[in-house]
């Protein structure tokens, strides 16, 4: 049993499935709830799912096997549980704000506004399944099918991720890449003048920050799994293991779940259409596949937009020599070591697209803070990972100086992560929110603005504001947790 295999298409229509099932259920949110409305969703769900698995629905051999598939739901559940989800082990503070926006939506009707007349509009895309779970099952339930959710769908990428090398040793490697990759932050602490503690959040050194694989999943997991998905989807793309009308369909989708991630993958989006349409390879599945993805996530891009003028995009300043130095401990010895493989099948205009990601994105600014060069970077950044993952595993050739210097960074690189997860084994757990978003935010955040969480209900868009929604008025106690909360030393 262990070593059957599991079709690649119908794992990777899973977490598609998943993700439109949220679209779905963001209508509820929202108060579109029309009988019409779920059944124009089924129909164009099963006319997605079937497009997408039609021209391969004998790639049996492309799988994982069985036995893979449950070792990446084993890392991927221990990656969720040691980030602090199910509250088993210690949660960073950006946890606060999350465990507060799905206590709102656990506890309030569908649709409600606060008593200042905002509506809840974010990437909330991970809280519902595990909101509808607190509605019938509590404050646990909610906490369990988050785990149980992020879990599945990481465990799912992984999976599909293994298919990409043709050896248990060239995975392993891959994953250990993957997993300890980072820039060199503890050197950026020390350049400051700070000398780290073993729990210590090392990525704030700097003037911006590119997050490594480990924080990622422990800080911001939506953003995480969106960003992975779509380097994953391009890969397989890039290998000719996936149609491009099938990796057409993951920006719609991924945005509820991660917008910037879903902004970082599109400079990859256009190289493959302009890659696929010089070669003649566009069918009419390619564009009915994300033709039907855009209908079915019209509403969600609706209601993200909504007040977008409070967000806003401009340019994010920064010293040139910090900037210098920023990239040269973050991104350049990583982008050096692997244009040598140029040639290679994840290299060629794709290393291109990663180092111009790398280089630009500290330059943008989207809202109030550098979350542009956080998370619309993730895609890059695991493309990056897995390219010279591959080189370690043999996939293409390199010098023995190269891959020790790349041994090498890895080593320092790989602290930042060490670090994170030496908080959460030493930290308490996190205790169960009493307080809504507004108290939440202003507990941790209080200096910046709540326009990335919150907009008008007048500047809703007409065809997806709710007509009567539910006005709540918050009744929080004196303490937002029965326990103290404690933040991560910076250094």
């Amino acid at each position: 049993m262990l070593t059957r295999r599991v079709p690649a298409t119908i794992l990777f229509a899973l977490p598609v499935g998943w993700l439109a099932y949220d679209l779905l259920l963001l209508c509820r949110f929202i108060g579109l709830n029309h009988p019409a409305l779920h059944a124009a969703w089924a129909m164009l769900t099963a006319g997605l799912f079937w497009l997408a698995t039609l021209p391969r629905r004998r790639d049996l051999q492309d799988g994982p096997t069985v036995a893979t598939l449950l070792a990446c739901l084993g890392i991927a559940s221990l990656l969720m549980l040691l980030g602090g989800e199910g509250r088993f082990f210690y949660a960073n503070p950006d946890w606060q704000v999350r465990d507060a926006v799905l206590r709102d939506m656990r506890i309030h009707p569908w649709p409600f506004v606060y008593a200042s007349g905002d509506m809840l509009r974010a990437p909330i895309g991970m809280y519902l399944v595990p909101a509808l779970a607190g509605k019938a099952f509590g404050q646990t339930g909610a906490d369990l099918a988050l785990l149980g959710q992020n879990s599945l769908l990481l465990g799912t990428l992984l999976a599909l991720g293994s298919t990409l090398f043709a050896s248990l040793p060239r995975r392993l490697i891959a994953l250990a890449v993957f997993l300890a990759f980072s820039g060199l932050d503890v050197l950026g602490q020390l350049k400051v003048g700070h000398v780290p503690v073993p729990t210590a959040h090392l990525e704030g050194w700097g003037p911006t920050q590119f997050s490594s694989t480990i924080t990622l999943a422990f800080w911001v997991p939506p953003h995480a799994i969106a960003g992975w998905f779509g380097a994953l989807g391009f890969l397989l793309w890039r290998v000719e293991r996936l149609g491009l009308g099938s990796l057409l369909v993951l920006p719609p989708l991924i945005a509820l779940w991660s917008p910037l991630a879903a902004m970082g993958l599109m400079p990859f989006i256009a190289h493959a259409c302009w890659h696929d349409l010089r070669r003649g390879r566009i069918t009419l599945a390619d564009f009915a596949l994300p033709a039907l993805a855009a209908v079915i996530a019209l509403p969600a891009l609706l209601y993200m937009a909504a007040a977008g003028e409070q967000v806003g995009v401009r340019f994010f300043p920064i010293h040139p020599a910090h900037y210098l130095l920023f990239e040269t401990l973050e991104a350049l010895p990583y982008l050096l070591i692997a244009w040598a493989g140029w040639r290679a099948r994840f290299g060629g205009p794709v290393l291109a697209i990663v180092a111009l990601m790398l280089l630009a994105a500290p330059l943008i600014q989207v809202g109030w803070w550098i979350d542009f060069a956080m998370r619309a970077t993730i895609p890059a950044l695991a493309i990056l990972a897995l390219h010279l993952g591959d080189m370690l595993g043999g996939g293409w050739a390199a010098s023995a100086r190269r891959k020790a210097a790349l041994i090498a960074l890895l080593a320092i690189g790989s602290l930042t992560g060490l670090t994170e997860i030496a908080r959460a084994l030493t930290l308490p757990a996190s205790p169960a929110p009493r307080c809504g978003f507004a108290r939440a935010w202003d507990e941790s955040f209080a200096a910046w603005p709540k326009a990335s969480y919150l907009a008008p209900l007048s500047a809703m868009p007409s065809a997806i504001r709710p007509a009567a929604p539910a006005r709540v008025i918050a009744s929080d106690p004196a303490s937002c947790y029965d326990r103290p909360w404690p933040k991560p030393p910076l250094f």
